[in-house]
């Protein structure tokens, strides 16, 4: 349930920060490049977003 979450407050980002780089093409391709592998890092490394079953969590 978490990566949802985070997954869609993560597109809401995304999408404003492209409204409010509308104007700037190159500045919304560098925007989107950062803000994914952001994302991707995050969803890596953070704890509290990965699953398992309960045998993983008791340890």
């Amino acid at each position: 349930m978490a990566k949802i979450a985070f997954t869609l407050a993560w597109g809401v980002v995304l999408v404003v920060t492209n409204r409010a780089l509308q104007d700037v093409t190159w500045a919304q391709y560098v925007a989107t490049f950062l803000l994914g592998g952001a994302y991707a890092l995050t969803l890596s490394k953070a704890r509290f977003l990965h699953g398992g079953n309960a045998a993983e969590k008791s340890k």
